[in-house]
């Protein structure tokens, strides 16, 4: 049995010997001409099918078994009729002149072994398959050597062929799908490397890899054609100094050493040069240095684009433009007509290109509440009540022949401005211009204002209210108690011996120190109504509206000690504070700020007189 085995396992040696050299030569076979291609392959298929019958296995004297019926079906299945064809003639002549009793049956057997290839080519209708087909091709030639062994013992009493049914049929399902998957992923693999490949070479860009000296390594064919060069390997090996003048290529040369030099791309960089010819030309370059395995710049790679075409149209748009702006001035991006009874009449690009999501229904045909209706479907535009979509849609639709000029907001965070005109036919014009730029401006400039007034408004060191805002505040809320006949209490504070603090730490130190002093009057305020500000220098105040003097007192004294703790931790020095507290009560005689300020500003100076670092109340009028 061993003896058996040895010569099958063979034919699956050359099997996969002949799947390799197909494999190997891929790349070579799809340069040449169809019919070249074709002959190749046919001849190579023949070969392997004529080898792998000098290693056949023979059943009985005349009848032998091999591979070679997976072989011709594998390259019918591939390359189709003319490479089964000469495979056929090939292996065919060879088992003819062989003879013996099965040699007719086994010439009908490779031509139904093709059959049954290019059926399934045929079935699977794609030039690169997917492994299905080759499973399917596999077990199709096994059943088609069930049938072969049937008809041959019904021509000839052959009772040991059947003991080679299960073991042929394995080989031959083993053989198909091993050569068919083989072939398959060197098609797969060389259809990923020639896509790539041939858009890089006829890709329209200039695409080009240079050495670290400058020296082409490879261009494509727009490169080539632009400087002459019918092939683009007449460039290899060449410099920007061989194909340009030496002023132009000392010029790249020290661009392209500065960009492998600091390892930085160059993107999109556009510059105008002139051609041969003296006429100037545009071109948009980027440029990316590439490095090696080990870390180190190898070289660098470009793409070129000649935006001539394009300056010059942009140009052309810009003199059109300036042209017709005064016909053009009621016109925006989009244009629509609707005729009397809604329906969408004309409407050109730019009108569909402004809304994306429902751009398939703005065609002509389509009635307004059609379009609405898709519009609010797709959630196109925002805003849009999700309980009421139909009522939305009406009373959206019954406005189309009402002038009127609407806003947009759609879900990609665009602003269109939507203006309806009336036509003498009493049809409705919709003139769609994009207000993005506007609205995104608007809103930078309400956030510019309010900042504006923050600043305005807030001392820039302690982030505290500042002067102006303290003056309109105290007289606002004196007016305020006034009225309501509720106290209002006023605190002055300064920094005790802030000038020798300043003199002794230094500027910086002394602004810290005043930072540590708004923080910590902040953290000793709880109520929001209250006011802390920065009154001038290292003097600051609070207004403490709908509060008597033995409160603001225990504010005052909190602000002290949180002074004084926050001083330790923050400053690594005692810093302390004296406040000054006065009552605004309606009560009393009637008070001016001026006069409350004063008052508090006269128990601050109290404070300082008996020892700094306390908190005096101005004596009542």
């Amino acid at each position: 049995m061993s003896e058996i085995w040895q010569p099958l396992i063979a034919n699956l040696a050359v099997v996969a010997l002949f799947s390799s050299i197909w494999s190997l030569a891929s790349d070579w076979l799809d340069k040449q001409r169809w019919i070249v291609r074709k002959l190749c392959i046919g001849a190579l298929v023949g070969s392997a099918a004529v080898s792998t019958m000098l290693l056949a296995v023979e059943i009985v004297p005349g009848v032998v078994y091999d591979l070679r019926t997976s072989v011709v079906a594998v390259g019918a299945f591939f390359s189709g009729p003319l490479v089964a064809a000469v495979a056929i003639v090939m292996a065919g002549t060879y088992r003819l002149l062989e003879g013996g009793a099965g040699a007719a049956l086994g010439v009908f057997h490779l031509a139904a072994a093709a059959l049954v290839g290019l059926g399934v080519r045929t079935t699977a209708r794609s030039p690169l398959p997917n492994p299905f087909w080759i499973l399917f091709l596999a077990v199709a030639m096994a059943l088609l050597l069930l049938v072969m062994v049937f008809l041959l013992t019904r021509v000839v009493s052959l009772e040991e062929a059947r003991d080679f049914v299960v073991p042929g049929m394995v080989l031959t399902l083993l053989a198909t799908l091993m050569m068919g998957l083989t072939i398959l992923g060197a098609r797969q693999a060389g259809r990923d490397r020639s896509i790539p490949r041939a858009a890089l070479a006829q890709a329209p860009e200039f695409l080009y890899v240079k050495d670290t000296q400058g020296r082409f390594l490879t261009v494509n064919e727009a490169v080539a054609r632009h400087h002459g060069y019918p092939d683009p390997g007449g460039m290899i090996g060449l410099t920007d100094f061989d194909i340009t003048g030496p002023e132009r290529a000392q010029e790249l040369y020290e661009q392209e050493r500065t960009i492998m030099e600091s390892r930085s791309a160059l993107l999109d960089f556009e510059e105008e040069v002139a051609d041969k010819s003296g006429r100037p030309r545009w071109y948009r370059t980027s440029k990316v240095p590439l490095s090696g395995k080990d870390g180190r710049i190898v070289g660098l790679a470009g793409m070129t684009v000649d935006t001539t075409v394009v300056k010059q149209l942009e140009r052309e748009l810009i003199e059109s433009r300036d042209r017709l702006s005064l016909a053009m001035s009621e016109m925006s991006d989009g244009l629509a007509l609707f005729d009397r009874d809604g329906y969408l009449v004309f409407c050109n690009d730019q009108y569909r290109d402004a809304f994306p999501r429902s751009a398939h229904a703005r065609v002509p045909g389509k009635h307004i509440n059609e379009i609405l209706l898709e519009c609010a479907r797709t959630g196109e535009q925002l805003g849009i009540p999700d309980d009421d979509i139909e009522g939305w849609v009406q009373r959206v639709g019954s406005l189309l022949r009402v002038p009127n000029v609407v806003t947009v907001e759609l879900f990609n965070g665009s602003y269109l401005q939507l203006r309806n005109q009336t036509a003498s036919n009493d049809s409705a014009v919709v003139i769609v211009t994009d207000v993005t730029d506007l609205k995104l401006a608007e809103r930078a400039l309400i956030e510019a204002n309010a900042d504006l007034s923050r600043q305005a408004s807030t001392d820039a060191l302690t982030g505290l209210a500042n002067r102006r805002v303290f003056d309109e505040t105290l007289e606002r809320d004196m007016a305020r108690c006034g009225r309501a006949g509720t106290p209002l209490s006023l605190i002055l504070l300064d920094v005790d011996r802030f000038k020798h603090y300043n003199d002794v730490n230094g500027h910086q130190a002394g602004d810290r120190c005043l930072i540590m002093v708004a923080n910590a009057m902040k953290t000793s305020l709880l109520r929001p109504s209250d006011l802390a500000a920065r009154y001038g220098g290292e003097e600051f105040a609070v207004i403490l509206p709908d509060t008597n003097q033995a409160g603001a007192e225990a504010v005052a004294e909190r602000i002290r000690g949180a002074i004084a703790d926050a001083s330790i931790r923050d400053l690594g020095n005692e810093v302390t504070a004296s406040l000054g507290v006065a009552e605004y009560d309606l009560a009393r005689a009637p008070t001016t700020p001026e006069s409350l300020v004063r008052r508090a500003d006269g128990a601050l100076y109290s404070a300082k007189a008996a020892g700094r670092n306390r908190v005096m109340a101005a004596a009542a009028e």
